[in-house]
């Protein structure tokens, strides 16, 4: 019989290929979410939550960060969870799925999550996962969760130069299947370090070196002759909606449409974030 089941799974498909997180992040998540609440999806990529209400990513063109173009079936905000473009308690709760690994600050991300949400969901690969899998040369931070709090230990340059190219992340994807496939998704909280959150999220880093400091407040939008030419395609409805919620840079003052210009700008005419389709360009 064993002989027999090793034959067969030559031949048989990896069944978890086009698996999104999603898949398994709804059982953890919608527990926590009303029918009425207003879902932010930070770092959405190609497979953004269905439940989101706006979408956030850092990266609207190709990055080696997700595995196809990026989604924009709702307003994708183009902006880094470091300084989030929207009022206070924007949002009843926030989707944040691997995406504080990468930034230079951990707590200032959170920071901002609990300044622009009122609850929410973070979630990133923990240590063990990017060691099986060779991810950890993307990340500066290895991640680990212990009694409700999130520890974020930034990467020596020896360790993130050690996990490169994993025999295991091979397998994880490859188009066959493997019996470590199985084991892999079906143990997600082994894999993954999670945190659902209320009021702010429990952030603590150990660190290495200083971050970099940035200066958001000069930041007045992205240059428009370096986007691509494409209308405005958000619904009235849509409009609306991030007009409640899109904010100055800083954080302290609402942004209105114009539709003229096809942009969203502050009162004073100091900032403007142009909007390409559904994508509101605020980084």
């Amino acid at each position: 019989m064993l002989h027999i089941k090793k034959i067969v799974n030559l031949f048989k498909k990896n069944p978890y290929l086009r698996n999104a997180a999603w898949d398994y992040q709804k059982a953890i998540v919608t527990p926590h979410i009303k029918l009425n609440d207003i879902v932010l999806d930070i770092g959405s990529g190609n497979y953004p939550s269905p439940r989101a209400n706006i979408l956030a990513d850092l990266y609207p063109e190709k990055t080696i960060h997700r595995s196809g173009p990026i989604k924009e079936d709702k307003p994708l905000v183009i902006c880094s969870v470091e300084r989030l473009p929207f009022l206070r308690h924007a949002f009843d709760f926030i989707i944040c799925s691997h995406v504080l690994e990468h930034v230079d600050s951990p707590l200032t991300a959170g920071h901002e999550l609990a300044r622009v949400g009122k609850a929410g969901y973070i979630e990133t690969p923990g240590y063990g996962k990017d060691i099986l899998v060779g991810s950890g040369y993307m990340h500066q931070w290895q991640v680990v969760e212990f009694e409700g709090t999130l520890h974020f230990f930034e990467y020596s340059q020896q360790q993130k130069e050690a996990h490169v190219n994993s025999p295991v992340m091979d397998l994880w994807v490859s188009k066959r299947y493997h019996p470590w496939q199985d084991f892999f998704w079906q143990r997600q909280a082994f894999f993954n370090a999670m945190l659902v959150w209320q009021g702010k999220p429990n952030i603590i880093e150990h660190r290495r070196h200083q971050p970099r400091l940035k200066n958001y407040e000069l930041n007045k939008g992205t240059a428009e002759t370096k986007l691509p030419d494409q209308e405005c395609s958000l619904t009235p409805d849509e409009i609306a909606l991030l007009e409640n919620r899109l904010a100055t840079p800083d954080g302290s003052k609402p942004m209105h449409f114009e539709k003229e210009r096809s942009c969203f700008v502050d009162i004073d005419h100091k900032f403007s974030y142009p909007i390409r389709g559904k994508k509101i360009y605020a980084s």
